[in-house]
């Protein structure tokens, strides 16, 4: 048997424009994980997320191709 907690996990559903650009997930222990969404990536005629998700920019489909994790902590409001 197990004594430890379930990890508490925040996660934010993020949309620009109407059309849904992925999901931010925070950890209780600071670990934030982005996961951009398929019809995100796919939409070759997508909002600007970010200068790096631009549809012209080289790499953008390896970039998106997997979540993007990070271990600092998040502002609380967000």
């Amino acid at each position: 048997m197990s004594t430890t907690a379930p990890e508490e996990i925040n996660v934010l559903e993020l949309t620009l424009h109407d059309q849904l650009v992925g999901y931010l997930a925070g950890f209780k222990n600071g670990r934030n994980l982005l996961t951009i969404a398929d019809e995100f990536k796919g939409n070759p005629q997508r909002p600007t997320f970010s200068l790096i998700t631009h549809p012209k920019f080289p790499n953008s489909t390896k970039v998106m191709a997997e979540p993007w994790a990070r271990s600092q902590r998040l502002h609380p409001s967000l």
